[in-house]
């Protein structure tokens, strides 16, 4: 029998119905699991909820070359808002009442928002913050030109922000504004403010319930030890990341991202922004981590598991010996101070090398500033900060890496190197001083007092005359590159910003001065004046290259990286040569035997000619640098020793420091403490060997059994204080305690008293006239001061 033909009709008819059919019976299974068995599934979903939140990571810390810490962290309280728990609707009003409870309690927040309430009521733009505000604009879709009010506008709208008071809006578009920046997700909670009290923790979590989202967690704050100001322009410090170093790291490809890059730096995170911290921040930051938690459907936490670890920053260990750069504190303060009274000095540096290494062993600028402070002003009311920058002296300057001075004489002995080596002289090459020189119209005044001298008593009282002659004789051309040899008008090469300085040149004079180098100019170049300008650091290098030989090596502050814990070396500094001068060791001998008939005999021998170990120096004078009492010399020194196995070398400057010995003072202080023969406590009490306390001059003025027993008193009394049952346990009381390091066998055991005794034989200074008035006293310093001579205009006239 044959089957009737199904028309195209009929089959197209029977695939709708079944395609209907199919539908009914997904929309019958979905009306039973959405809504017969929707609570039902909804609890199944939420007792198997996963999220993820990150871990931070802790930075690893800066410590001295003996372990002691200068940069670490300490626990602290932070207050963050967390998506996994807040509720949206309110998240405006829950910020407000965050931030009214915070301020009331005198508490600070990250306020990132580049505009201000101005009294009048109205937006503007804070000051000094042109990259936020570009940020801003760009963030909001704004011309560059759009306003403060136009931007409060925006952001208004974007945050639904209507209805509040100006003061209001502004603080929580702030708070809003910096989450979207910040990338703020369900992984990535935002931290409202950091560092909080444990009482304003308290209040907080009382209010748990009634702000969603809001809470309080254990986290580490960055402090920089008891004494703040111990090495801040070495140290550095850390801050909220900058919006330049933000765009950097974006330009890097080194930013947060959720899925690709947890570690890359977030719009809120800390930075280092000076010192070691930002030159080694790389080394210090730590990578994130990240936690899976597993709650049920109530919301309770089930169960957690360490997904990725998070990885701790590296240990910085540094150069830098505490004891020293606490001594180069103290005595540069004490002794500019003390200028201060009759002259106008208000500033100074001083920097001490390892001669073996070139490691910076201190580096103290002053005037100086407590990096505690500083950090704690920026993040709260900023007034610590805001007097800093405006003090005239420049605090947070470090002097002893950028600030460049004129030299003096203390460039001399690269001079006489130079001229050595390139057989321009010998050291029985002699001049006549007649206390003035004279070169065309060029006129030189010398306080060497006069007479015919050789190399060795050039260098011994510092004659302007014989290294004008040099200098005219040897020529720019020659002596240029010795400098760059021994690190003047170049970088050093340590981690932290430095300035290049200036070595005097043709090129650079005729751009300063509108007129062409002449010989007179390399007179004035080759005793340490014309455009010579160098930084301490510089100078310190210079001077560790002589006694190294003239071999300059990468002056640097780090001594090793190691982890986190501080046991294992991750990578340990090798000195890095840089130069070699190929000196002789005749020409090198000549030089530093003058160097040390300036401590013996010479400039210096008011404060060094009986010191216990041998001394290579020079002292220096610099007559162009304008004082407020108008033209006021710089005063610096520099120093090597033990003169004949060199172990540190010393520089020191005195802005405005005029004459007198007290640049010398300063370095004798941190010889004292490095060979043992005194030592200082952190309140700049002086102690002698056996443990005395004494005055500037080493007389006691306390003997180390008084001061037994006055801390025996102390501590008998506050143990009666405290009611302590104890108090005579027989415990002996402390001591102050001597230096204990082994400097060598051959430093002496006696400390210096201070009182002069003869010289020690030294090579014959050639001088034939004049030899009784050559000598300083107390109040002299270089022998090389001014001059009532007349000079024509502009830098020729000096007596450096």
């Amino acid at each position: 029998m044959k089957m009737p033909k199904i028309g195209k009709f009929g089959r197209s008819a029977a695939c709708i119905l079944l395609v209907l059919a199919v539908f009914a019976v997904y929309e019958l299974r979905l009306f039973q699991w959405q809504v017969l068995r929707g609570d039902e599934f909804e609890q199944i979903s939420l007792s198997n909820r996963t999220d993820t939140i990150e871990i931070e990571a802790a930075r690893g810390e800066i410590l001295d070359r003996d372990g002691n810490v200068l940069a670490g962290n300490r626990s602290s309280y932070n207050i963050v808002y967390d998506a996994l728990d807040m509720d949206y609707s309110a998240r405006n009003a829950t910020i407000l009442q965050v931030l009214d409870l915070l301020m009331e309690r005198g508490e600070t927040w990250r306020d990132r928002l580049p505009i201000v309430l101005a009294e009048d009521g109205t937006y503007q733009y804070a000051e000094d913050s042109e990259s936020a505000i570009a940020t801003l604009q760009e963030s909001l879709e704004l011309a560059e030109y759009a306003t403060a009010e136009d931007c409060m506008s925006a952001l208004t709208r974007r945050y639904d922000c209507q209805g509040y008071s100006r003061e209001d809006a502004r603080n929580v578009v702030s708070v809003r504004y910096s989450m979207t920046q910040d990338g703020f997700s369900r992984t990535s909670p935002y931290v409202i403010a950091e560092d909080v009290s444990a009482e304003t923790v308290g209040v907080i979590s009382e209010h748990a319930s009634e702000w969603p989202g809001i809470e309080t967690r254990v986290a580490v704050t960055r402090t920089y030890g008891e004494d703040g100001s111990l090495a801040p322009h070495v140290v550095g410090y850390t801050g909220v990341i900058t919006d330049t170093q933000y765009q950097q790291a974006v330009e890097d490809g080194n930013t947060y991202d959720a899925e690709d890059n947890i570690s890359g730096y977030k719009w809120s995170d800390t930075m280092g922004r000076s010192g070691l911290e930002a030159a080694f921040e790389e080394e210090l930051r730590g990578k994130r981590g990240e936690e899976t938690i597993y709650t049920d459907g109530t919301g309770t936490v089930t169960s957690t598991a360490v997904t990725t670890a998070p990885e701790e920053g590296h240990t910085i260990q540094t150069t830098l010996d505490s004891d020293l750069q606490r001594v180069a504190n103290l005595s540069l303060e004490k002794n500019i101070q003390s200028n201060t009274d009759a002259r106008d000095a208000t500033s100074g540096a001083a920097v001490v090398l390892d001669v073996d290494t070139f490691g910076v062993l201190a580096c103290s600028s002053y005037p100086t500033y407590d990096v505690n402070q500083l950090v704690e002003s920026i993040a709260g009311d900023g007034e610590y900060y805001n007097n800093l920058l405006a003090d005239e002296d420049q605090p947070m300057v470090n002097l002893a890496l950028n600030g460049v001075f004129i030299p003096g004489s203390v460039f001399k002995p690269v001079v006489a190197l130079a001229a050595l080596q390139e057989g321009v002289i010998s050291s029985g090459t002699t001049y006549t001083c007649t206390r003035v020189w004279n070169y065309f119209d060029l006129s030189q005044g010398c306080l060497c007092g006069g007479g015919t001298w050789n190399l060795y008593g050039a260098l011994a009282h510092s004659c302007n005359t014989y290294f004008s002659n040099v200098g005219l004789n040897l020529g720019i051309a020659r002596l240029a590159p010795y400098a760059e040899y021994f690190g003047l008008g170049t970088t050093t090469g340590v981690e932290i910003g430095e300035s290049t300085g200036t070595m005097s040149n043709p090129q650079e004079y005729r751009e300063n001065h509108g007129v062409n180098w002449t010989d007179g100019v390399s007179a004035q170049t080759a005793i340490g004046q014309a455009d010579n300008m160098f930084t301490p650091i510089q100078l310190a290098t210079m001077c560790a290259t002589i006694a190294n030989g003239g071999v300059r090596l990468q002056t640097h502050f780090l001594d090793k990286v190691l982890d986190y814990t501080g046991e294992t070396v991750l990578e340990a500094y090798e000195p890095v040569e840089l130069y070699d001068a190929g000196l002789s060791s005749a020409v090198l001998g000549v030089v530093q035997t003058g160097m040390q008939m300036v401590a013996t005999e010479g400039n210096a021998g008011t404060v060094f000619a009986n010191y216990p170990v041998s001394i290579a120096c020079k002292t220096g004078t610099a007559e162009t640098s304008t004082g407020k009492n108008g033209t006021e010399p710089n005063l610096s020194f520099i120093c090597y020793a033990p003169a004949d196995d060199p172990e540190i070398a010393i520089a020191v400057m005195m802005e405005y420091g005029n004459t007198g010995n007290y640049a010398k003072y300063v370095a004798k202080d941190i010889l004292d403490q490095y060979f043992g023969f005194y030592t200082w406590d952190e309140d700049g009490n002086k102690y002698d060997q056996e443990g005395n306390q004494v005055d500037d001059s080493g007389v006691i003025i306390k003997t180390a059994e008084e001061i037994a027993e006055e801390q025996a008193q102390q501590e008998g009394a506050s143990q009666a204080q405290q009611g302590d049952s104890d108090a005579s346990s027989g415990t002996e009381p402390a001591s102050t305690p001597a230096p204990t390091t082994d400097r060598g066998s051959d430093i002496p055991d006696t400390p210096f008293t201070g009182e002069s005794a003869s010289p020690s034989p030294s090579p014959d200074s050639g001088q034939e006239s004049g030899e009784g008035s050559s000598s300083s006293d107390g109040g002299g310093d270089d022998g090389d001061g001014g001059s009532s001579a007349s000079a024509p205009d502009g830098p020729y006239y000096s007596s450096g």
